[in-house]
Parts: C-alpha cells; structure tokens; sequence
C-alpha cells in the first residue's frame, strides 16, 4: 500500500525563520517516516498570496496537497499538523480532510500541539526547565490569537503555569485575549521583561508586533521604564516541540 503525509502548516513569508521551523519539522518527519511520500500544505490564505505576488512561488492549500496525494495514487494517508490549536486553521484542515476520506483506503489525522492535559504539562514542564525564574524579572510570550472558542488555551495556559509554581510567565495575543493591555497591570511590578514568541515560526508578527520599534510589546513596555530584551525563536526550532508533533502523528486517529 502506497503511503503519504501532508504535513499541515500555517506558514510564513520569512525564509529565515521557514528554514528553522517548519523546514525542520519536515526534515523530521522524512526520517520518521522514510517508507511515506510526504507533501506540504500551508492553511494561510494570506501569506501563500504574498508568496506568490512577491516570488512567483505557489505553496499548495490543503486540498492542493490531497489532490496531489490523489495523483500520486498514495492509499494510506496520514495528515500531521503543526497548528499551535485546534482552532480556525486546523479546522480548515479537518473540513478538507473529511471531504477526501473516500479518496484514501485509509486517513488518519494527529491532533494540533495544544488539546490534552497531558499536551500543556508537558510543554510547561519543558518551558519550565528554559526559562529561568529570577527575581524582579518576567516572562512575556507572543501568541497569535483567535476569535475560535479554542483561543481559551492562553488563558489555560497561563493558569497551568501559576498552578506549576510559575506565576512570573505570561501570555498575551496579537490577535485575541488576552491582548497585551490586559496583563499590563500584573507586568508593572517587573523590572525586566523578556519576550518570546509562542508561535511555530519567528516571522511578522515576532519581528514586528512583538520585538519591532513600533507600537510593539517590546516598545510598549519600553515605554512603562522597563528593560527588554527578546529572542526571536519560533517554537518549531526546540526538540521537545518537534518531538510532540511526531507523538501526535504517531497517535493519529481513523476519519470516519
């Protein structure tokens, strides 16, 4: 039986920050599965847009992906996805997969890296171990944010932190609750705030929302008289989350 993986992505017009994170990703999983044609979708509509007026580059969506695994005449497909959520993106994917079921002797789908209780204690334990607790200083991660009822992960998050005995690391989204505006009173008291992105990639949104010289998070707090510094460094450079994304392909389910 002819086997395939699409590997599901958000994407990024970042070249730099592509070939650490998701390039990685998918180098990995090439090893993992060495006997599987494996093919890339990326769910931006925007960014895969961007590509192609800039480059001439044309990334496939995720029913382009299926459709080529269709071509390739591949029978047992497994979807692996690198969405932080289970939210607007990875749903994307989910639809399009549920359209094709039929077109596969056998698909199968991993789950987004943060959906279980056992996903968030151990991204926390592994955060844990990297962000070193010092006194006056703080922890302020960069999440995309999303108006999907899956954006409450943030908030989970951060209470799972609390509850682990880390109350100086926080959370605030581009794009959903909570927005940087929302922990600024619980940063005041911090003397030091160090910036990083909670995303897979490091690209617009690292560079310019959070570390940018703009009405970003870093000038933000600039601005409150506190010292900041940040790392550009996507989630998808760090082992630990490339070894959850390949347990949850390892554990993906049946479509029916």
């Amino acid at each position: 039986m002819k086997r395939g993986v699409i590997v599901a992505s958000f994407g990024t017009t970042h070249d730099d920050t592509r070939k650490k994170t998701i390039d990685v990703i998918e180098n990995d999983i090439k090893d993992t599965y060495k006997d599987s044609i494996i093919l890339s979708a990326w769910t931006s509509d925007k960014i895969r847009a961007k590509l192609k007026k800039r480059y001439n580059l044309h990334i496939n969506d995720i029913k382009e992906a299926l459709e080529e695994a269709i071509k390739l005449e591949i029978e047992d497909l497994l979807i692996i996805s690198t969405h932080i959520m289970d939210g607007i993106e990875n749903n994307k994917v989910k639809e399009a997969v549920a359209c094709y079921k039929d077109k596969f002797s056998r698909i199968r789908m991993g789950n987004a890296l943060l959906e279980s209780n056992e996903d968030f204690e151990y991204i926390i334990k592994q955060l844990d171990s990297i962000y070193e607790s010092k006194e006056g200083e703080a922890y302020l991660l960069m999440g995309h944010g999303s108006e999907h009822e899956s954006n409450k992960i943030y908030e989970l998050l951060r209470n799972r932190f609390v509850e682990h005995g880390r109350d100086d690391i926080y959370i605030a989204c581009v794009e959903g609750y909570p927005y940087i505006e929302d922990v600024l009173p619980q940063l005041s008291s911090y003397n030091t705030l160090h910036l990083s992105p909670f995303m897979i990639v490091a690209g617009d949104h690292a560079k310019n929302d959070m570390a940018g010289d703009n009405d970003s998070f870093k000038t933000i707090l600039e601005d409150m008289n506190k010292n900041v510094d940040f790392e550009l460094k996507g989630l998808g450079e760090y082992d630990f989350v490339r070894r959850l994304i390949l347990k949850h392909a390892d554990e993906a389910s049946y479509v029916s």
